[in-house]
């Protein structure tokens, strides 16, 4: 089920976060890959299969942090499942950056879906 094509989605707003970038393995960050995913995945199903199945962000590594621009390159596991017997992981990345307008919004681009 690996799609050739990049989602380049979601800008997420941390009202009464400090101004560091969420890490790879953040709440914020796998909350909006799942956002993100859902959104592309449910173009390929029929809205009631869709909606019976959870995904989840597992495995989670941080690849390179670019110090200076503050950006994170993570890879991770994609886990679709209906029933925790039946499921499959899809091997993502994704990146998270700052926005420079704001030092409250993230700008995160997810590969692989």
């Amino acid at each position: 089920m690996k799609l050739k094509l990049m989602v380049i989605l979601a800008i997420i707003s941390l009202a009464g976060c400090d101004s560091v970038t969420p890490k790879c393995n953040s709440d914020e960050a796998k909350s909006l890959v799942v956002d993100i995913a859902k959104k592309e995945i449910s173009k390929n199903y029929h809205a009631e299969i869709f909606e019976k199945i959870h995904l989840a962000v597992e495995n989670v590594r941080t690849v390179e942090h670019q110090n200076k621009l503050d950006i994170y390159h993570c890879a991770a596991d994609l886990k679709l499942f209906l029933k925790p017997e039946q499921s499959t992981n899809i091997p993502i990345t994704y990146n998270i950056q700052k926005m420079d307008d704001d030092n409250k919004q993230f700008y995160i681009n997810v590969f692989g879906l």
